[in-house]
């Protein structure tokens, strides 16, 4: 088996653990008399009215995967997501993602509508997951949407880390920080798939429901897929570790971090695995196309760490990397031969942010499309 349809196989194993099916089935149950949601009963007769709401880029799959489990009991809601497609119990509203559109305003405006609506002996799930900062906005009074897309589209270039961004959204917004939750005299809970660093619920999807009234749980993180990665690739490999769930910093600062790391187990193991999870940032300098996995890799390729024996998958949980098609970029030996015969130089791609035209001519690219969930990224490296 080939080193790229490994890599492939552990990258899926991490993503099916925290697809929406497992990550709703393993946290919301029924029977005649309750609804347990993350072990907690709610009895079925204290509750006038159920509604379920999903919002991110898990939201239509996790809405869906709800909808499997508690049927027609669910009495009202709405879905969004950057996805299309529908429900059976609840309307399904396709927003924007990474920038806020019009249709974002609309998703936001449509989750008050029902949040008002909601009486105090109804009883709510939502289901929240990264993304939902753009796909639900309302911009405070004296900010239209036009400016309000070219802050959000400043920071999104900038090179900082989510929660500073999530800090300035939620300072111009009507529904960050809690404040969709002040809409609703209704209780409810809150499941939250986790696409930060710590799994900072202040931070995730710029914490709509976060005014200290609703639980919030994290049903899925990138702990969850990793692990179960590990359990995949352990009876293949002398040693497997997860390194780290909360690698950031810059793509420059990470492949520095990677190269020790690798030449450290290069000399202890014959074969390992290693495995390492977070979120770093890049700055866009061009006008490529390319997003912070394959930027990393781009910055890799400098320092000729693969070989006949590693290789190195670095992909989004989500299904896309940056603004390119791709999900993310294959490193092995054969990569640097074939960069020479097309004659293309890594740094030139480099300063304009076109890492994934560099990997696509190299037949390198990582693509399978939108995944339905989102735990930040995987960086896998093999040695066989």
């Amino acid at each position: 088996m080939s080193n790229k349809k490994i890599l492939t196989e552990i990258y899926n194993q991490a993503l099916e653990a925290v697809k929406a099916d497992a990550i709703i089935r393993n946290n919301i149950s029924l029977d005649k008399k309750d609804l347990t949601v993350c072990n907690t009963a709610y009895p079925l007769k204290k509750i006038n009215k159920l509604y379920l709401f999903s919002v991110g880029k898990a939201g239509l799959n996790m809405a869906k995967a709800a909808e499997k489990i508690l049927g027609s009991l669910i009495q009202g809601g709405i879905a969004i997501s950057h996805q299309k497609g529908s429900c059976s119990f609840i309307e399904h509203h396709t927003s924007t993602h990474p920038l806020v559109s019009q249709k974002s305003i609309e998703g936001a405006e449509k989750l008050i509508d029902m949040m008002q609506t909601m009486g105090q002996d109804d009883f709510f799930i939502f289901c929240l997951s990264g993304g939902a900062s753009a796909m639900i906005e309302k911009p405070i009074d004296g900010i239209s949407l036009e400016n309000f897309q070219k802050i959000s589209s400043a920071l999104l270039g900038s090179g900082i880390d989510i929660q500073t961004l999530n800090s300035v959204r939620k300072s111009i917004s009507q529904i960050k920080g809690g404040k969709l939750a002040d809409y609703t005299k209704a209780k409810g809970v809150v499941l939250v798939l986790s696409d930060v660093i710590g799994d900072d619920l202040n931070t995730i999807g710029s914490a709509p429901m976060m005014n200290g009234k609703m639980p919030h749980h994290i049903i899925g993180n990138n702990t969850i897929a990793l692990k179960e990665a590990k359990k995949y690739i352990k009876p293949k490999v002398d040693k497997v570790i997860i390194v780290t769930n909360t690698l950031s910093g810059s793509s420059k600062e990470v492949a520095k971090y990677l190269v020790k790391k690798i030449k450290a187990y290069d000399k202890k193991y014959d074969s390992f695995c290693l495995l390492f999870g977070g979120e770093t940032t890049t700055e866009v300098k061009g006008t490529g196309k390319g997003g912070r996995n394959q930027e990393l890799a781009l910055r890799l390729m400098d320092k000729a760490l693969v070989s006949d024996k590693i290789s190195i998958l670095i992909a989004g949980s989500d299904g896309i990397d940056g603004n390119s098609p791709a999900t993310g970029a294959f490193l092995e030996a054969d990569i640097y031969e074939k960069m020479k015969t097309k004659g293309l130089d890594p740094k030139s791609y480099l300063k304009n942010s076109d890492s994934y035209t560099f990997f696509k001519a190299l037949d390198a690219d990582f693509t399978i499309g939108a995944t339905g969930t989102n735990v930040m990224d995987f960086i896998i490296i093999l040695k066989k």
